[in-house]
């Protein structure tokens, strides 16, 4: 694509949501992709005022922040998943509602899914948990 194809553009059926579909990029950001913006904004600096000393590491520690978030976020999600095992869940995913005790957690990817009924379902598809009932045994005279 060049610059004429892009400037040639119908601004109006470009803008309305009707007329045009637009792709949509990635919704997250990750280190690769803040090292090549900062690396196009280092590049395309005037040499003459260069970028302050400050702002740089105000963006890196913004972003590590964001990183260490996003980490938490994720072993929260782990943490939370192990609190499901040996109890009664309710799943509802795109095939329906399942319900079934969790007998088994696994982590792959650092995702966890939770094992039902030999079968594997995300967390978030959990509607309802209940402890798992108790049965008394038969006590022998």
């Amino acid at each position: 694509m060049d610059i004429a194809s892009v400037t040639s553009v119908n601004k109006t059926n470009f803008l309305d949501p009707e007329v045009a579909t637009r792709a949509v990029g990635k919704q997250n950001l990750d280190v690769n992709d803040f090292l090549k913006l900062l690396t196009v904004q280092l590049q395309s600096q005037d040499p003459l005022k260069p970028m302050e000393d400050t702002q740089f590491i105000s963006q890196m520690a913004s972003f590590s922040a964001l990183e260490n978030s996003r980490d938490l976020s994720a072993n929260f999600k782990n943490f939370t998943a192990g609190s499901y095992l040996g109890k009664m869940v309710d799943i509802q995913d795109t095939t329906g509602t399942h319900s079934g005790e969790v007998t088994e957690i696994t982590i792959s990817n650092n995702t966890p899914k939770l094992i039902v009924g030999g079968k594997s379902y995300d967390p978030d598809d959990v509607i309802r948990v209940t402890p798992k009932p108790v049965t008394l045994a038969a006590v022998a005279p």
